[in-house]
């Protein structure tokens, strides 16, 4: 009896340790709401920290395609195109840094879904929010593109 006990207590622990996620509470409340792409700017010389960056602007009105997301309190955030649901993600954050620039507040770093290789850099303010992984997104490392959203 008392093994079986043990290894329900074991499967609890368990489950609770895989299904990490940070409410949005406090600083990372900013996050909370829905949030439209207006643009991406594509920046074609990141890597070159000597120069000002070159970028071409890519505008929603240029594509037929609606990209949202939506930051849940509870901690999860979700991805829509054209309002169905693309992904639907836990929010772990690595980092949170305070900027208190004019466009943006703070830059934080998430673990989509805790995972180390699935993070999401995000810089918001009250009304813009930054981000450089959805809806677009490049493999070339030089070549990086920010993708911003207003608060709907």
């Amino acid at each position: 009896m008392n093994s079986f006990r043990f290894l329900i207590l074991f499967f609890c622990v368990i489950a609770v340790a895989a299904c990490k996620k940070d409410k949005l509470e406090g600083e990372m409340s900013i996050l909370i709401g829905t949030w439209n792409w207006t643009e991406t700017y594509e920046v074609s010389n990141y890597c070159d920290t000597d120069s000002l960056w070159n970028y071409q602007l890519i505008d929603s009105a240029q594509t037929d395609n609606k990209f949202t997301l939506e930051f849940l309190e509870k901690g999860k955030v979700i991805f829509y195109i054209n309002d169905e649901i693309v992904w639907k993600e836990r929010v772990v954050f690595e980092s949170k840094n305070v900027i208190g620039n004019d466009s943006y507040e703070y830059h934080f770093v998430i673990l989509l879904n805790n995972k180390t290789n699935d993070k999401m850099d995000v810089w918001v303010g009250q009304n813009s929010l930054l981000l450089n992984d959805f809806p677009k997104d490049t493999d070339d490392n030089c070549s990086e593109m920010f993708n911003h959203f207003i608060r709907q």
